[in-house]
């Protein structure tokens, strides 16, 4: 068999797109198959869906079409000159001469041809042939092909003999003389087979209702009256949404609510699968098959199956209570897809994480890789900017309670500078003022505070400390500037005296890493950091299992050579600007201008696959505006972490890949989903609410439930409370009605405040 001709796989999104145009039915696959893609038999992927699964399977490289439509002709025989016997059958078929035939494993191959009437797979009996079972398959309707890829046996890209040519002009196939033709190459191969067995038959339903209309009745009825049970599937994050739904589709370990449940249809924006109702029912596990589902969904809708069309052959259709019980732990189990591991992170960032975990005695991942990052944070700030323009400069959380390691990572952080002579790039761990910050910067521009405990940090912003007056509240202020000024100008502090330092800082990068438990974490929050823009900054690390205990031989007080080494290699091999001379004692010196090197896109596909996560930002925030104040920032955060992942690689050369957006976005989504769950969970006992709780009891020991604002101010849990907190506690009062509406000069309480 002639050598074939190789089918251009450099630009997967290019050639997916390609294929849906020329009407092909498309499903992303890894290997061979499309993995996270349930129900994929009914996908009816657009371009734009296409460009979503860059980011949201990226590793999904291979490209299937959908047979049905589409006919398969696959001679799955390794004896070369049997295969090439029955490569010549195929094209002795009618319109077989053009057919085009693609290669992945030779001898194998396939031919492609299209029909006016799809019809199942099929299957010629088995031939055991040189000790292998091989034989010819048809693949028709509920199957996939790969058409473009790498084989993973090979690790080769598939081959074509030919262009491929539009779906509608694929040669048509003529069933019966396919059929003669099978029977043929049957013959041949018997003579030449050790052993001979029977294809499969066909499994039958376990009810012969499959081909009547009950299911497309049931179908049908769900999509009218969505409310009767899409609430009971309990999906995650289940809000109302225009006339329907939106939820997550929690079967495909995922975590953004892009499932659409519709009056037209129900549609899974994040992979581009249609589902229907029973395939729903059925994947959260509310029935082990489609007739079980169906049942199910009738109950909900309050119809009796009989009046759908039903005919009852004596068959269960509900499974037991344990089964279900069973099917929806199996359903509910997310898919193993962690950013928080070392070869996660890769590069020198892995090599830091994995060195954290090494010489840590409570081994956390997630706080090992927020460590990690921090370094490269501080280590890349001031000196590169991302494809989108902004600087790598990050504020980042751990959040874990007592037991989890906390201390080791930021400790780790700080040796590791120190012993590779970056002493430098360390900031204050703690820090009074906004003018504490400017003075810090001046000196050091580019730097990376470690913070033991950020909640506490976060409270004397939010309160002022005493003794300090409203001094400590600026650093919320000048934290929120700072975020996007790494590749600007900050002019710090307006100043009246002539003598101080007004001098701007060019590109002031600062970094903030902090670890704090939930309970003082999320006393230090207020409403307003939920509103202003000030969480939307950071990004939150909430380990979710206690690590086990570890004997470390060495507790990080030494720097291994190869983790020296590599950061010494990485620090040489950046590339400063030839043109610029002195380009990196510019790096050091807040009054110089830095050479910023811009770190680019791979390719168009890693450019789309962010612009989807910015997409899906400002839909959500259409949606519910009060996110505002926790995704602002979702997109931005993942190009800085998806820049520093591609410079962790190497710098020489780096560019952000599709491979870079996604770990960054999987990142995101585990940061909001550690905020919101905080936020639910532990805000109701932050001192926020307990400043509430104050002023109903204060209320309720005064006489006739009534007190002036001076006096109220001067009660016990409300006294040391900043005005604004307070102001915002007494709306959150008047707003739940357990105070009334007043002047502002006297607080009263209402009739449901004493209860």
């Amino acid at each position: 068999m002639a050598a074939l001709p190789k089918l251009k796989t450099d630009d997967v999104l290019s050639i997916r797109r390609n294929l849906i145009a020329s009407g092909y039915r498309i499903v992303p696959c890894k290997g061979k198959v499309p993995i996270g893609f349930k129900g994929w038999q009914d996908l009816r992927a657009t371009a734009e869906n296409a460009i979503d699964w860059e980011a949201s399977f990226p590793e999904n490289r291979s490209t299937g079409i959908l047979t049905g439509d589409v006919v398969a002709i696959d001679i799955d025989i390794l004896r070369p000159e049997l295969a090439v016997a029955i490569a010549n059958m195929v094209r002795e078929l009618p319109g077989g001469d053009p057919a085009p035939m693609r290669v992945g494993k030779a001898p194998k191959a396939m031919f492609l041809f299209r029909t006016t009437d799809p019809r199942e797979k099929s299957a010629s009996d088995w031939f055991k042939i040189d000790g292998i079972d091989q034989r010819i398959e048809v693949m028709g309707v509920g199957q996939q092909v790969i058409v473009d890829g790498i084989h993973p046996e090979t690790e080769r890209p598939y081959e074509w003999d030919r262009p491929l040519q539009s779906a509608s002009e694929l040669p048509l196939l003529d069933w019966g003389s396919l059929e003669r033709m099978l029977a043929d190459a049957s013959a041949l191969l018997a003579s030449h087979a050790e052993q001979r067995k029977a294809a499969p038959r066909p499994r039958r339903a376990s009810n012969d209702n499959t081909a009547d209309s009950f299911f497309r009745r049931v179908n049908q009825a769900a999509l009218d009256d969505l409310s009767a049970w899409v609430p009971a599937l309990d999906l995650p994050k289940t809000a109302r949404h225009g006339e329907g739904y939106r939820p997550v589709a929690v079967w495909r370990g995922v975590k953004n609510a892009n499932l659409s449940f519709h009056p037209s249809g129900i549609t899974d924006w994040g992979s581009g699968e249609t589902h229907t109702a029973i395939d729903v029912a059925k994947n959260v596990g509310r029935g082990d098959g489609v007739a079980s589902a169906a049942e199910w969904l009738c109950e909900r809708l309050g119809k009796r199956k009989e009046d759908l069309g039903w005919v009852d052959n004596g068959e269960p259709m509900m499974p037991s209570p344990e089964a279900i019980k069973a099917l929806v732990a199996k359903k509910s189990k997310p898919v193993d897809n962690d950013p928080f591991t070392p070869e996660a992170v890769g590069g020198l960032g892995g090599m830091v994480a994995e060195w954290i975990l090494n010489t840590s005695r409570r081994r956390s991942p997630e706080l090992a890789v927020m460590s990690s990052v921090a370094f490269l944070a501080a280590f890349y700030g001031r000196r590169v900017a991302t494809p989108t323009g902004c600087g790598v400069n990050l504020y980042l959380a751990g959040i874990a309670g007592p037991g989890f390691g906390k201390e080791a990572p930021l400790a780790r952080l700080v040796n590791l500078l120190q012993s590779s002579k970056m002493a430098y790039l360390i900031g204050p761990g703690e820090v009074t003022s906004a003018g504490a910050i400017e003075k810090v910067l001046r000196k050091k521009p580019v730097m990376v505070m470690p913070w033991d405990e950020v909640g506490d940090v976060l409270e004397s912003m939010n309160v002022g400390s005493a003794g300090t007056g409203n001094w400590a509240a600026t650093i919320r202020k000048a934290m929120l500037e700072l975020y996007s000024k790494s590749t600007g100008v900050w002019f710090g502090k307006e100043r009246v005296d002539e003598d101080k330092n007004s001098d701007p800082i060019h590109c002031p990068t600062m970094s903030v890493v902090g670890t704090s438990t939930p309970i003082r974490f999320y006393g230090g929050l207020t409403e307003g950091n939920l509103k202003d823009g000030f969480v939307a900054r950071w990004i939150f690390i909430a380990p979710k299992a206690r690590p086990s205990r570890a004997n470390p031989q060495d507790n990080g007080l030494h720097l291994p050579r190869a983790l020296s080494e590599a950061v010494t290699d990485a620090r040489e091999r950046f590339p400063w600007p030839k043109r610029v001379t002195g380009g990196e004692a510019a790096w050091r010196t807040a009054a110089s201008v830095p050479s910023l090197v811009e770190i680019p896109w791979a390719d168009a596909a890693a450019e789309r696959a962010w612009l989807a996560i910015e997409d899906w930002q400002e839909e959500e925030i259409i949606r519910d505006e009060s996110r505002d104040g926790i995704i602002g920032r979702f997109a931005e955060n993942a190009i800085r972490l998806a820049t520093l992942r591609a410079l962790s690689r190497g710098p020489s050369g780096a560019a952000v890949t599709v491979e870079d957006v996604a770990w960054s976005r999987r990142v995101m989504d585990a940061s909001i989903e550690a905020i919101e769950n905080g936020i639910d969970k532990h805000m109701t006992s932050s001192k926020f609410e307990t400043l509430c709780k104050a002023i109903v009891a204060a209320l309720r020991g005064a006489k006739d439930g009534q007190l002036f604002r001076a006096t109220l101010l001067r009660r016990r849990g409300v006294r040391g409370a900043e005005n604004r907190t307070f102001d915002d506690a007494i709306r959150r009062l008047q707003e739940t009605g357990e105070i009334e509406r007043s002047d502002g000069k006297t607080y009263r309480l209402s009739e449901a405040g004493w209860g």
